[in-house]
């Protein structure tokens, strides 16, 4: 296992070193474009591309890698892992130099394993005892837990794929289908006994911070189905951890058609009408983004929309799907330009 985790001055060394742009949490600097990993098929050949792209951007300018343990059927992690484990071994990347955020939540399948999710949940996760039927939120064809004992198996599992003792930020992936499911009451009061297990997590160094990473839960109306205040998830961390709490990180779309985040009050203080980004800044966190191009939808694909999200304050990392070298130079060279911020 690879020991350590970003930290300031390594991190900062690395973006220097590279000339590159990058922003800055108390904790690390990480550089304004993030390596996705959600895109692609299953296949050894989208591996291969993914592993030889990975490795060419993390030596190159990039140093904040984004990715989930559903993503291509765990094999997104994995090939994640296979990177870093020899570019830390060949000492061509130090741990303290990059970050790297994960997710759980989502029941996943294991593709290597020729399980697809359904199997998955009954040879693995029931069979097991590591969840019950009734701790899963079912939403369409989506199945969600909140539970703390499947994350405790979930996050041992992204630890193994990745080789990594200690996780940067670890997200609760897509609340927002618990909470369509649970109601308020319900979904919050599960939400404190996980943020107690990750607070957890952190004194054991399994993490460093954890965060939620939403698709419409924080950007829609209040009286949707879904709804999640981040006010009042921020407010649960503090009762569990303190005014040091380590919720600090939320993940949610912005891009031409989910602008929300930067123009609509969806979310609020004190009564007080507000943007997420404005939300997160008051209550000490920090957002990144996914899906600038609508997972892939947009046909108007350019740098422009990447440095439209670079320049937008309260972004701290944008995450964009690359596995062929080509796009990760673009970006690369994307990332290097001035931003305003």
């Amino acid at each position: 296992m690879i020991k350590g985790f970003a930290s300031r001055e390594n991190t900062f060394g690395y973006l220097s070193r590279h000339q590159s742009n990058f922003r800055e949490t108390p904790w690390f600097y990480c550089s304004p474009i993030a390596i996705g990993t959600h895109l692609g098929e299953m296949t050894e050949d989208h591996s291969v591309l993914y592993q030889e792209t990975i490795r060419y951007c993390l030596l190159n300018g990039l140093n904040f890698i984004d990715t989930a343990l559903n993503y291509r059927g765990m094999k997104s992690e994995r090939d994640i892992g296979k990177v870093l484990l020899e570019i830390t071994e060949n000492k061509k990347l130090n741990r303290s130099e990059f970050v790297l955020s994960t997710k759980g939540g989502l029941l996943p399948g294991d593709k290597d394993a020729g399980l697809v999710p359904k199997d998955y949940l009954e040879s693995v996760l029931l069979q097991n005892k590591i969840i019950k039927e009734t701790d899963i939120q079912t939403v369409e064809t989506q199945k969600h837990v909140l539970t703390p004992n499947y994350f405790r198996f979930a996050l041992e599992q992204s630890r193994k794929h990745l080789h990594l003792d200690t996780i940067d930020i670890y997200y609760l992936h897509v609340p927002e289908l618990s909470m369509k499911v649970l109601g308020k009451d319900a979904f919050y009061n599960q939400l404190e006994d996980l943020f107690y297990f990750f607070e957890e997590q952190v004194d054991k160094q399994t993490i460093r911070f954890y965060g939620m990473a939403t698709w419409l839960g924080l950007i829609g109306d209040q009286d949707e189905k879904g709804y999640i205040s981040l006010e009042i998830a921020e407010s649960i961390a503090r009762n569990v951890g303190g005014e040091d709490h380590h919720f600090r990180f939320v993940q949610l779309p912005v891009n031409r058609v989910f602008p929300e985040a930067i123009k609509k009050k969806t979310q609020s203080v004190a009564g007080i009408e507000m943007t997420v980004l404005e939300v997160a800044r008051q209550l000490g966190m920090h957002v990144t983004t996914s899906a600038p191009f609508n997972l892939g939808k947009d046909i108007q694909k350019t740098d422009d929309s990447l440095r439209f999200l670079m320049d937008t304050k309260g972004i701290l990392s944008t995450m964009v799907g690359m596995k062929q070298i080509d796009h990760a130079k673009q970006n690369i060279a994307t990332s290097k330009r001035r931003t305003i911020q």
